[in-house]
């Protein structure tokens, strides 16, 4: 599944995907949050949810708690987020042009809130692919968090930079949760290419890809644009991912893999 932005975002919250209209990401939903300076917006769902600021510089307010974070960009810098059990009234205000990507499904569980930083993330700023595919697929991938440091949790969510003219999650892999990937450009004119099982999507700034059971993913990114995207995992209740790569990709992996024109 490919979701196509249609142009710019309106103020407040763009939908793009529902539990209603999307059944197989398996009740995982998304959506992006749009403010302007001096906005307010209120929020109360009965799932867990996940609100990332992408960039801008808000007050989140929750359970009594207020704080002020800023992020200029998504590309440059770490991930902010406010991961918040179901039935927690939140309240964002802007207090400069915003977009807050907000995740959710239904997660009976209780668990604390909590406002994250670089540092309260299970991965602040990895570099993967270094040494490896003659650097074809190095990138920086944030984890925000899975069950290893959340176990009340129903989502695998993070980040990833991904370089001009690389690859990212390869060699395509698979897993049985639907698995969702929002994308953004830099500079915003850019696209990349969304490996979809035996298809691919072109994907350009504020589109999103959705990955229902079994479908095998990869990413490309065109040269001179970096692909940012915000990686978002329904896990399965009581069971942790396993993710299975493409066996007939695997070789490229090994440390001593010879490509053209070695070979």
């Amino acid at each position: 599944m490919k979701y196509t932005s249609k142009g710019p975002f309106e103020q407040g919250y763009n939908k793009m995907i529902s539990a209603v209209e999307n059944p197989e990401m398996m009740g995982m939903e998304f959506g992006v949050v749009k403010m302007a300076a001096g906005d307010v917006m209120h929020f109360d769902y009965a799932q867990e949810v996940v609100y990332d600021l992408l960039s801008g510089k808000v007050t989140f307010a929750w359970d009594g708690k207020s704080e002020t974070v800023e992020r200029k960009d998504c590309f440059h810098e770490g991930a902010i987020l406010l991961h918040v059990p179901q039935n927690t009234k939140v309240t964002i205000t802007a207090e400069s042009e915003t977009e807050v990507a907000v995740a959710r499904t239904e997660n009976k569980r209780s668990f604390e809130a909590k406002l994250m930083r670089p540092e309260d993330c299970l991965c602040a700023n990895e570099e993967r692919g270094a040494g490896q595919m003659n650097e074809c697929s190095t990138r920086m991938v944030r984890t925000f968090f899975d069950r290893s440091n959340c176990p009340e949790t129903n989502f695998f969510i993070g980040e990833v930079v991904h370089f001009p003219g690389k690859w990212s999650s390869y060699p395509p892999h698979q897993h049985v949760e639907p698995e969702m990937y929002y994308y953004k450009f830099l500079p915003e004119n850019g696209y990349g290419l969304a490996e979809y099982g035996d298809d691919a999507y072109k994907v350009k700034n504020n589109d999103l890809t959705g990955m229902p059971c079994n479908v095998t993913h990869s990413q490309a990114a065109a040269p001179g644009y970096a692909e940012y995207y915000l990686w978002c995992i329904r896990l399965q209740d009581d069971k942790n991912i396993i993710t299975t790569t493409v066996k007939e990709y695997e070789w490229v992996t090994a440390p001593d893999a010879k490509y053209f024109p070695d070979i």
